[in-house]
């Protein structure tokens, strides 16, 4: 592990982290972030490919990383996934029969999507757990591009929810009841329940729900610029006092959000029968104050960041990110395995 570091590009930031694993924790030992080159992920040519290679590859620099090998985490919404409970069959017929299913969960040509296969666990019905994900093509050969002009070579490629599902599964023993851990991205969010003993995530939900729109819509509505825009909604947010009523602009997204959030807790209620006891957020969620506080209000249910620094060693570096630690636990993530 100590060979490699990890590399998470997200819509707005880039990030980089190097670290060891010891026994049931984490030491790191570089962590940063920048801003990713507007429009990377839509504006697919080699000029973008090279102008965020040098975003990397300066923050490689600065983070004096000695390894070149990377491990790249890509964010949920520019990915499809699914969680398969699939018959213990032969490997070959079991990828045949998921190909054949394919269509329903991705809404592109099979031929434009790379396609990967996890299998997660054969659970004691004799069936296999598996987490089908799959990009597109040109999305990932774009990333592969960019990781090459920076002159490192890419170790491996996964989504969030594989990356974020491995490590909490391996490292956040301490949650023992039926849990909701919302991934707030950029561009949309996850919503994944943990129901233990099950041994993975057992219900798995996107939205287009994310950081940006909320942005753009307080931008637009207030007449803001980027940076006061991000300012207002970090200090401000959904708070009922502050120099400018940010709440007001922003509150029918976030209920919109909220609604999302009940209707997943609903959803594993009926299906298994259990009722959510906390929820969990990491990625943006310390980008909008006062979001856990709304959620929890609204939903009567404990609600904070996802609690990184349980499983961390503590040092100097987890000390200067205290107040931001969730939204490095996709690159973190990546990194174990």
């Amino acid at each position: 592990m100590a060979g490699t570091f990890s590399l998470d590009i997200s819509e707005q930031y880039t990030r980089l982290a190097h670290l060891s694993k010891k026994k049931d924790k984490i030491e790191i030992h570089s962590l940063g972030y920048d801003n990713t080159i507007p429009n990377f992920f839509t504006n697919l040519v080699e000029k973008s490919a090279q102008e965020q290679s040098k975003v990397i590859s300066l923050l490689h620099s600065k983070l004096n990383i000695p390894s070149t090998s990377v491990h790249v985490v890509l964010p949920d919404d520019l990915s499809y996934s699914q969680l398969l409970l699939m018959p213990d069959l032969p490997e070959k017929e079991l990828v045949k029969s998921i190909r054949l299913q394919a269509d329903e969960f991705v809404p592109l040509p099979i031929g434009d999507v790379y396609v990967d296969l996890e299998t997660i666990a054969k659970l004691p019905n004799g069936k296999l757990l598996i987490v089908f994900i799959a990009a597109q093509k040109k999305i990932v050969d774009h990333v592969h591009s960019t990781i090459e002009m920076a002159n490192l070579e890419p170790a491996t490629l996964e989504n969030e929810l594989s990356a974020v599902g491995r490590m909490v599964t391996e490292m956040f023993t301490f949650i023992k009841t039926p849990t909701l851990i919302i991934n707030f991205g950029y561009g949309g969010t996850s919503l994944y329940v943990m129901n233990p003993p099950f041994p993975y995530f057992q219900i798995t939900r996107t939205i287009r729900i994310g950081y940006d729109i909320i942005l753009r819509d307080l931008k637009v509505n207030m007449n803001l610029g980027d940076e006061k825009a991000v300012e207002a909604l970090r200090t401000i947010g959904l708070s009922a006092n502050g120099s400018i009523n940010v709440n007001a602009i922003i509150y029918p997204i976030i209920n919109e959000f909220i609604a999302e959030i009940e209707k997943t807790i609903l959803l594993t209620k009926e299906k298994y029968n259990v009722s959510i006891s906390n929820i969990y957020l990491f990625n943006y969620d310390n980008h909008i104050g006062y979001l856990h506080e709304t959620i929890q209000n609204k939903v009567s249910i404990p609600t904070q960041s996802l609690p990184l620094s349980s499983v961390l060693v503590p040092n100097t570096i987890t000390q200067t990110f205290s107040n931001i630690l969730s939204s490095f636990i996709p690159v973190i993530a990546t990194h174990v395995r």
